[in-house]
């Protein structure tokens, strides 16, 4: 019987070349520059300035580590289209895509009514839509075959992603903040054209009394920031693991006994 692959590994093998060690993750901090997003109540600050201060806090957090990059599609207060935004996690051959964004109360909800971080990864209809473009992009059958699976595979992959990003934020701000992982509720363009696993997160409602003041704070963003930093090196150690055992899918002595996604 030929060796079974574990299902989270195999998108980081179909994307990325055997001999390519480096895990790189695509950080897209939402809005920027004219886009500025969801206002908070700190005067002339916006969701847009909260997300880069988060992305680049992610980033020195993963600074040194062994074979992982972080590359920022927004290193600065600038208008980024959303196409330019997935060029730059698929030219950076990222074996993952974040999209951090934060939320306020919307449709008819009272402002500061709502509170918690939610995580969204494509719907089914969206990755149908893609693979029914890169089909009509291939050469032959054969390659429009395999570009469509490669997208499925990392469809299926975003979902685990985000599962271990849920489970880190629900570790760090608690249980009762997880609004769950969803497929619409939110406009995930960004997400659409990507060639790897990705994951869009609204880390929190600015408007909320108690959690806007948070999400603001050094604190509340060195909490949320190293929930998101621990979620990625979580990832790339599952990779490499992989690559050494690829048919061990249990826990291995000595690990903890704790439920994990």
């Amino acid at each position: 019987m030929a060796p079974v692959i574990a299902t989270w590994l195999l998108p980081f093998l179909l994307l990325a070349g055997a001999d390519d060690r480096t895990f790189t993750v695509a950080i897209d901090p939402g809005h920027g520059g004219s886009n500025r997003g969801a206002p908070t109540k700190k005067e002339g600050t916006y969701e847009k300035h909260l997300t880069l201060a988060l992305a680049k806090q992610v980033q020195r957090l993963l600074v040194g580590e062994r074979d992982l990059k972080v590359v920022l599609c927004r290193g600065t207060d600038i208008l980024v289209p959303v196409r330019a935004r997935v060029r730059c996690g698929n030219q950076a051959a990222a074996r993952l895509y974040l999209s951090i964004h934060a939320n306020a109360a919307g449709g008819g909800e009272p402002p500061g009514s709502q509170r918690g971080f939610e995580i969204f990864v494509l719907p089914v209809a969206d990755v149908d839509k893609e693979v029914a473009r890169v089909a009509l992009l291939a050469k032959d059958d054969a390659e429009a075959a395999w570009a469509g699976h490669k997208l499925r595979v990392a469809a299926e992959q975003s979902l685990a992603a985000a599962r271990r990003i849920e489970w880190r934020l629900a570790d760090t701000l608690g249980r009762d903040r997880d609004r769950g992982i969803k497929q619409a509720g939110a406009t995930l363009d960004v997400l659409q054209g990507l060639e790897m696993p990705a994951v869009l997160v609204e880390i929190g409602f600015l408007d909320h009394e108690e959690e806007g003041p948070f999400l603001l704070s050094e604190e509340g963003q060195l909490a949320i920031a190293k929930a998101l930093a621990g979620a990625i090196t979580d990832l790339r150690g599952r990779e490499q693991r992989g690559r050494k055992e690829p048919m061990t899918t249990s826990p291995r002595p000595g690990q903890s006994a704790r439920k994990e996604p």
